[in-house]
């Protein structure tokens, strides 16, 4: 797998589990519904249903705009080019901030921008 496709797939394989696992879930608990014990949960099923799709929906539209920005050079890049990612803490709370890039998985220091 090239780094492009390993990057695409990290932006979007998150937003694609929630809305494909939102309404599975949902068609369980109704199908569940069917015994009287468990007839209370279809608010719920409907709920997840619709909760899964939208949120997914919204995460991929993210992905989307974040991908926008880095093929305009507004996303911070790795010097390979790729993506990186949300800056993530060091091990134990430590100061140090990191991202790591989407395509290659360096991790890089997080440049804070100049005020």
């Amino acid at each position: 797998m090239n780094r492009g496709a390993r990057m695409l797939l990290q932006l979007f394989a998150p937003a694609l589990i929630v809305a494909v696992s939102g309404p599975i879930a949902g068609t369980v608990l109704l199908q569940m519904g069917d015994t009287p014990a468990a007839a209370g949960f279809a608010p719920i099923a409907h709920g997840l249903r619709l909760g899964g799709a939208g949120a997914g929906l919204v995460m991929a539209t993210y992905s989307l705009w974040r991908l926008w920005r880095w093929e305009r050079g507004l996303e911070p890049q790795c010097p390979c080019g790729g993506l990186l990612s949300r800056p993530s803490t060091g091990r134990r709370g430590r100061s140090d901030r990191t991202r790591h890039c989407l395509g290659c998985r360096r991790p890089q220091p997080d440049r804070q921008p100049d005020h």
